[in-house]
């Protein structure tokens, strides 16, 4: 026999607040961000995102994580200047995104009430590698919040 459920809200116990996951895992921070025009297009528990140089940005939790360490980042970008299919250094290597450190700098320590990262363009046999702003940066993390 099947059921369906169907509601508008699900809250806890005493009807004030959500219900908690058990077992499971859900994004506790994402960010989709356009350096080009230092924009912020969507977000969940970002209270600011800092745009501090050319290929470096950081943003801050409004919920704080449990840990500095003990959470999982995913993040990758598009690889353009202006929402279209043409690539800033198409001939070089590629896009990278990264959490951290960066490889054109340091940031402070690793911290459970902000993410940091950083975007580069690749390197060829003839030119650097290098920082860069992309159109469209995605940050999401996953871990236990304070």
């Amino acid at each position: 026999m099947t059921s369906v459920l169907n509601v508008d809200t699900i809250a806890d116990k005493a009807g004030t607040g959500p219900v908690g996951l058990t077992k499971q895992e859900a994004t506790k921070f994402w960010v989709t961000y356009d350096a080009v025009n230092q924009a912020t297009r969507g977000s969940l528990n970002q209270s600011s995102v800092t745009d501090e140089t050319t290929g470096r940005f950081h943003s801050s939790f409004v919920s704080a994580f449990s840990s500095a360490l003990d959470k999982c980042a995913v993040t990758d970008g598009i690889n353009s200047s202006d929402n279209s299919a043409s690539n800033i250094g198409q001939t070089r290597g590629g896009l990278i995104t990264n959490i951290g450190t960066s490889t054109n700098g340091t940031f402070r320590a690793l911290s459970a009430s902000e993410i940091q990262f950083y975007s580069n363009f690749g390197s060829d046999g003839g030119a650097n590698g290098g920082a860069r702003d992309f159109i469209a940066h995605y940050v999401m993390v996953i871990g236990d919040l304070a």
